[in-house]
């Protein structure tokens, strides 16, 4: 979240008040904290100063505040706000026009002339300007995927290997495709041949015992599990094993009545 303040605290044109307030405080002090572990040498700062009064990194910024704003807001770490693909690709693209104002620059460096240090520490101003709004914009973006990615992690413990369709229309092409990838690993890891043959997703918090009492929710038949079959009748209730009625309550097959 300290990269959260940063990014949004330096976007802010300082405006006249009376005295300063103990968030703006709080503020100043994280970019002021950024800035020397950044950094030591008055250049930095004149480059900080450029940036703050440009729009340099504020598409970048405005991505931030999405997923923190989401994080905030959010009942569940399962849920996910829809991938905003048209933002991402315009940080890309100021990244990639950074580049390009970088090079033309250094060419410009090059070609200046040897005793004129005044235009030659202009120039290295302004490319130092450039180089750390790609900096930026390159952390917000890896803010931004990293939360992402914890929470499409978190979807597979909670919800299984099948996502509802109102979660995966919100991801990627490649986040949808991450998910798969890291289902793979779990299930090979929990799996009985080359893993530890136990389901690790059915209680995130150890159980105080391996059976559950249950009431079906709605009629299912006769249905086979260990101690052997068991009819399933709407209203009846019955004490099963935790691993075996853990997919039935999901399905919404089965409610559980107790904590054991």
């Amino acid at each position: 979240r300290s990269y959260l303040c940063v990014l949004s605290a330096a976007q802010n044109t300082p405006k006249k008040r009376k005295g300063p307030s103990s968030s703006s405080r709080r503020k100043n002090a994280v970019v002021q904290l950024e800035e020397e572990e950044a950094l030591e040498g008055s250049t930095y700062s004149l480059v900080v100063v450029i940036m703050s009064h440009t729009s340099f990194g504020k598409k970048a910024t405005e991505l931030v505040k999405e997923i923190s704003v989401s994080i905030e807001t959010s009942a569940s770490t399962s849920s996910i706000p829809p991938y905003n693909d048209e933002l991402v690709r315009s940080i890309l693209e100021e990244v990639k026009a950074h580049h390009r104002e970088m090079l033309s620059l250094l060419r410009k460096l090059e070609n200046a002339e040897e005793n004129n240090e005044k235009e030659k520490r202009s120039i290295s101003a302004a490319m130092e300007t450039h180089h750390f709004s790609i900096l930026r914009n390159k952390k917000a973006l890896m803010i931004y995927l990293n939360e992402r990615a914890k929470r499409i992690q978190s979807l597979r413990w909670t919800l299984g290997v099948g996502l509802p369709d109102s979660i995966s229309e919100n991801l990627s092409h490649s986040e949808r495709d991450y998910f798969t990838r890291y289902s793979k690993i779990l299930n090979k890891y929990m799996g009985k041949k080359d893993g530890i043959n136990m389901n690790l997703t059915l209680d995130r918090d150890p159980p105080k015992e391996h059976k559950v009492q249950v009431r079906c929710l709605k009629d299912n038949g006769e249905t086979y599990f260990k101690d052997g079959v068991v009819d399933l009748r709407k209203d009846t209730v019955h004490l099963l094993w935790r691993e075996e009625a853990q997919e039935l309550i999901r399905e919404g097959v089965l409610e559980k009545l107790d904590d054991a």
